[in-house]
């Protein structure tokens, strides 16, 4: 199979043309290697998903068309349904069998169905294209791609202790390069066991793939005798102006000698000469390990997302009792985690003006001061024409994201929708509000959805179109502050300020 294989299949909105697009799908399944039940079950949710856009999105004078856009890679199977219908909430029946009015000016949300979706796919995402229609996307994961085998049954972890000093060598430091994917998965089976919270590192294919398209950019150090002893290296999810601090290993027989930083420096200079604006992380706060190694490569905490990460409970595996009555409740085998979000200016950004909320203007000026950047704010003003968002769950993690792209006259309505549909219909544990700080509706926005259960989550620096996202987020899961450990003085200042909000607005 080619790295990636894309398909279009365009057909009339019409109900006859289903056998056509589950056909289809079943094909593409067959592609990917999916098992014929899998196989089976994503063209029944793709035929569901297309009739209830056919039935509910058309006039029955102006049928229009469906477009289902297919694209496969070693890493995923991703199925896009776009249509040029009417936008219209779809709605939940109740359990009288009663169906909720629809509003005829709303933002279709296509909901209906998503209950047993969500459990065929990996990821569902919708996206609203203004006048270009609507976009319902789902993603499956192509998993037990090249996996490496356990030698041992239960779960790994670090095995410092177990490993001789490799002789005294010098090291190539040098671009990672297509074929390396196995010697970078066997490395950081060799630092974490199956430990490590991203599992892509795990399946060469996957990486191999991330790498020739430009996603992955990395560095790794070779020992005389060919080993992979270290890797640093950044993503870049929309090959954008931005990247995430991805991973730096080194195998235990090799530390000691400097390769950290000597895979930094180049993988800086790689950085630079990709011409990237920004650097950004996200660290977890069970510890303070990777929080500090952020820390000390002059990334800055800009926002923290509560509950933002499902890991696998490790408790009853490591013999380790439960240690809080949350975590005695938690979802058997899992938990949910917070993450610190970091960001690093590598480039002075072109604007530093924003319009923020009076109420958060002195917690901005904060961050934004952390980041050597001197804010001014704008003023606020009233949305005009027509808003665009985009509404995003991710089925691995129980997170939903709502996006602000253009604040129009019906967003706060299509806010308050897309948060209730996200938690009432697939049931989201979190649900994130991004809000366009260059855009003067958003403090409007913000106070709005605050008097909704929404709360200060911090910001996302260069993620907008025209500038930066204010996070806000909605809590539908317990919380636990005591579980939440970090590392510098800002963070804890930064959680401090987001608790107070989070008990504010829930007064």
């Amino acid at each position: 199979m080619p790295a990636s294989l894309q398909t279009e299949l365009s057909l009339p909105a019409d109900l006859r043309m289903l056998p056509l697009i589950r056909d289809h799908v079943r094909g593409l399944a067959k592609l990917a290697g999916l098992p014929e039940e899998q196989g089976e079950s994503l063209a029944l949710a793709v035929g569901e998903a297309c009739e209830n856009a056919i039935e509910h999105a058309f006039e029955d004078e102006a049928p229009g068309m469906l477009k289902l856009a297919g694209e496969l890679t070693p890493a995923a199977l991703t199925l896009a349904i776009h249509d040029r219908g009417l936008p219209f909430y779809q709605t939940r029946e109740q359990e009288t069998g009663e169906t909720v009015p629809e509003p005829s000016d709303s933002v279709r949300l296509p909901c209906r169905g998503l209950a047993s979706i969500q459990h065929c796919v990996d990821e569902v995402r919708w996206v609203y294209h203004g006048v270009e229609g609507n976009e319902l996307r789902l993603t499956k994961d192509l998993a037990g791609v090249c996996r490496l085998p356990s030698p041992e049954p239960e779960i790994s972890s670090p095995r410092a202790e177990r490993v001789q000093s490799a002789a005294p060598q010098a090291y190539a430091i040098r671009l990672l390069r297509p074929g390396d994917g196995i010697h970078v998965a066997q490395l950081m089976y060799r630092v974490y066991g199956y430990s490590y919270s991203n599992e892509d590192f795990y399946y060469p294919d996957r990486l191999d793939h991330d790498l020739a398209t430009g996603r992955h950019v990395g560095v790794v150090a070779e020992a005389g005798d060919g080993e992979i002893a270290g890797h640093a290296g950044v993503e870049r999810p929309d090959l954008g102006p931005l990247a995430e601090l991805g991973q730096l290993a080194v195998a235990p027989a090799h530390r000691g000698r400097g390769l950290r930083q000597l895979m930094g420096d180049r993988l800086q200079e790689e950085i630079m000469r990709l011409g990237l604006v920004g650097l950004f992380g996200e660290a977890v706060t069970i510890h303070t390990i990777s929080q500090e190694g952020s820390d000390s490569r002059g990334l800055r905490p800009t926002a923290i997302k509560l509950l933002d990460w499902q890991a696998h409970f490790k408790t009853i595996q490591c013999g380790r009792p439960p240690s809080s009555q949350w975590e005695r409740e938690a979802e058997p085998g899992l938990q949910r985690e917070t993450m610190v979000f970091y960001f690093k200016y590598l480039a002075p950004p072109d604007r530093n003006a924003v319009c923020a909320p009076s109420r958060h203007r002195e917690m901005l000026a904060k961050i934004y001061g952390t980041l050597g950047v001197d804010l001014h704010f704008l003023e606020s003003s009233g949305p005009t024409g027509a808003g665009e968002l985009q509404v995003h769950y991710d089925q691995a993690t129980g997170v939903g994201v709502i996006q602000v792209n253009r604040i129009g006259i019906g967003t706060l309505p299509e806010i308050y929708q897309a948060r209730r549909d996200l938690c009432d219909m697939v049931g989201a544990k979190v649900v994130g509000l991004l809000l366009p700080l260059a855009q003067g509706g958003t403090p409007y926005l913000c106070e709005a959805a605050e008097a909704d259960g929404f709360f200060f989550s911090g910001v996302l620096p260069h993620f907008a179109a025209a500038g930066d996202f204010l996070r806000l987020q909605y809590l539908n899961a317990g919380l636990d502050p005591e579980r939440i450990h970090l590392s510098s003085t800002f963070a804890k200042e930064l959680l401090t300020y987001i608790l107070q909000e989070k008990e504010r607005v829930g007064r």
